[in-house]
């Protein structure tokens, strides 16, 4: 039975979860997290994807991403390809270094991502490693409090930081006396787990919000058809926020402008459309739709 597809829709925040097969060792020492990194940081520009947050512990690891019009799937199959290739190369080895399929529970980024951010950052204190996040080095913690002084040019902190203050130094302020309070059990059981519905972490509201997109994506398509463009704009209109009818008129408002360029980039990277096809659709002209899709194409349309 072929593997449900992840719910995706671009500015979607995920905790992933990747954990070493029969909870072996994935990091041996400093060289082999280098690597990884210099893995990581090459799919995040291929496919223009975020960290937020991370924690590199010695059998698994922890991250905040935030995705683009690229599915999480392709950025994590590559890096963990690459990355146990790299270890069975260095230690002589064959066979799995990863525990089956990563793990990845959407998260609703106004309701949990600073828990989200302090649960993965606590994971050494949680696991006895350390008394305080500040003295593993092998997170971004110390990032976010400015320690070193030399930011970690991948990372991106400004989403997290926002929710804690409008200025750098009351945001770090606020993240640290955040970072102080006291976790339950019950939320660092859905920080782990996910909600009532496994894999989707938010309220009542933005489950309703992203449900829709799941079953759209699962939906069998008669005679193999991957995906309809009718499909596309319902599952753009709920990203965005906006209508239907909007995306389809002639308004050049900024957010239907926006959405209307995430259509085409879907449509035609991602689902082979022509550009004829996807303009006719929309009732543009064609070049107007590849100024917009090249214009965009080398960054991520986050919300």
């Amino acid at each position: 039975m072929a593997r449900k597809a992840r719910i995706h829709y671009p500015g979607a925040f995920y905790h992933v979860m990747l954990r070493g097969n029969a909870r072996q060792t994935i990091f041996h020492d400093p060289l082999d997290v280098t690597r990884f990194e210099k893995f990581l940081v090459q799919g995040l520009e291929r496919f223009r994807m975020r960290v937020c947050a991370f924690c590199w512990m010695p059998n698994h690891v922890h991250m905040a991403v935030q995705v683009s019009d690229v599915p999480l799937s392709k950025m994590m199959q590559v890096l963990s390809q690459r990355y146990t290739g790299w270890i069975n190369h260095r230690y002589d080895r064959v066979g799995h270094l990863f525990q089956g399929r990563f793990r990845a529970i959407l998260i609703d980024k106004d309701g949990y991502l600073r828990e989200l951010v302090r649960y993965i950052h606590r994971n050494p204190v949680r696991a006895g490693i350390v008394s305080d996040p500040i003295d593993y080095q092998k997170s971004s913690h110390r990032a976010y409090v400015a320690i070193p002084k030399t930011p970690i040019a991948w990372l991106t902190t400004e989403p997290v930081l926002r929710q804690f203050g409008n200025t750098r130094e009351s945001a770090r302020a606020a993240y640290l006396q955040f970072m102080g309070r006291p976790e339950g059990e019950d939320l660092l059981e859905k920080l782990r787990q996910g909600g009532s519905h496994g894999h989707i972490l938010g309220d009542e509201e933005f489950v309703d919000r992203v449900l829709p997109i799941e079953s759209e994506l699962n939906k069998p398509k008669p005679g193999g058809i991957d995906v309809s463009l009718h499909d596309l704009i319902e599952q753009v209109a709920r990203a965005c926020h906006v209508s239907k009818e909007g995306i389809l008129s002639k308004s050049k408002s900024r957010p239907l402008v926006k959405a209307r360029t995430m259509l085409a980039m879907l449509a035609v990277d991602r689902h082979g459309f022509t550009l004829k096809s996807v303009a006719q659709y929309l009732g543009r002209n064609e070049a107007t739709i590849s100024r917009q899709i090249s214009k965009n194409r080398g960054q991520a349309l986050f919300f």
